[in-house]
């Protein structure tokens, strides 16, 4: 018997990636090839995830999808709308107007006042609203409610066994056959609260992989200072996972993959495709990878997408060259994943599906 499903469909395997502040989101498969869409639910032993699908589909016996927190609505770009108020503009009722026109439920907006005209800008999205006037203070539910705040610290009072230890990295690594007690913020062991879950489901077991805030002194503080202003881009050398938020032309806007990774959001990044002369709409919420040219904070570069057994590996579109001309469909039939997809080739346009 399978550990969960999704619209009563058993789950073959399931990775959740749930943040302390942000979107959780989920990539899953199927045991049959079920056809989803819109808002669903997934079922992770008792504990539900309400949330709505994003890329995926069925194809060849299977289905895979990936799955946003709550209706899908944080990132999609909003119209222009302006607020006059001599007393001062509401926060809350300009949270309240974005979360209702992204078909989003918000709890706990703030009762600060901005000045007496505010404006918001057309394309501007929930999520940047979000971002802007609470960063890095705002989180999703497990039922996909937007709540504006911190999480709270708890204690894990479970006895479930401990399969991994790893104090320098600061994770733990639990075997579980139930979520109760864990959720970002939680403390096991006596680490400090954590700040990223990752769920992975199968048919017969379940693993938590928490991740925790690093532990801080004064020394480690002001050692801390000391190594930064000696090598100031050294954060800058490593490869970071970061998750497609939205995409502008041929750029991408970034959230960091793990709050862990104390990494920023990243706005218009260039892509270098692996294959010279391609470019790509992507799926949203691929996971890609980013390093920063020669160390340079300014220079940040995404060289690598998502996995292809990942939910939306198949990005929306392939170009090849500068042509954009009307679909052609090729003589012979081309394979090119469960999503669909089309490849443009020089003058020739493939336009792939299952």
């Amino acid at each position: 018997m399978s550990l969960a499903s999704v619209s009563d469909h058993p789950v073959a395997k399931a990775r959740v990636a749930w943040p302390t502040w942000g979107l959780w989101w989920v990539d899953l498969n199927t045991v049959d090839p079920a056809e989803l869409s819109g808002r669903v639910t997934l079922d992770a032993a008792g504990t539900a995830f309400s949330g709505t699908i994003v890329s995926g589909g069925a194809f060849d016996g299977r289905a895979a999808y990936r799955l946003v927190a709550g209706a899908g609505g944080v990132n999609k770009p909003l119209p222009r709308k302006s607020y006059v108020n001599d007393a001062g503009v509401a926060l809350a009722n300009v949270l309240n107007d974005a979360a209702r026109e992204a078909g989003e439920t918000l709890v706990g907006a703030p009762s600060t006042r901005l000045g007496p005209h505010y404006v918001r800008r057309e394309w501007e999205t929930f999520g940047d609203l979000l971002q802007r006037h609470c960063p890095q203070n705002w989180y999703a539910d497990a039922d996909g409610t937007i709540r504006i705040g911190k999480r709270a610290a708890t204690t894990y009072a479970g006895d479930a066994p401990r399969t991994r230890v790893d104090p320098a990295g600061a994770v733990i690594d639990l075997a579980v056959d139930s979520l109760e007690g864990l959720a970002p913020g939680v403390q096991v062991d006596g680490a400090t609260p954590a700040t990223d879950l990752q769920i992975d489901l199968t048919p017969e077991r379940m693993t938590v992989r928490i991740y925790s805030g690093r532990r801080s002194s004064r020394q480690l503080s002001a050692l801390t200072q000391i190594v930064r202003a000696v090598f100031p881009s050294l954060a800058y050398l490593g490869v970071w996972g970061y998750r497609v938020v939205t995409q502008t032309g041929e750029r991408l806007n970034l959230q960091p993959a793990r709050v862990a990774s104390g990494m920023p959001d990243l706005r218009s990044v260039p892509v270098r495709p692996g294959v010279a002369g391609a470019k790509s709409r992507v799926m949203l919420g691929e996971l890609v990878l980013v390093c920063f040219e020669d160390g340079d904070p300014s220079r940040p570069q995404v060289f690598a997408h998502d996995a292809a057994d990942s939910a939306g590996w198949m990005p929306l579109s392939i170009e090849f060259g500068e042509a954009a001309l009307p679909i052609a469909y090729q003589g012979s039939p081309v394979v090119a994943g469960p999503f669909g997809g089309t490849v443009t080739l020089g003058s020739t346009l493939a336009k792939v599906r299952p």
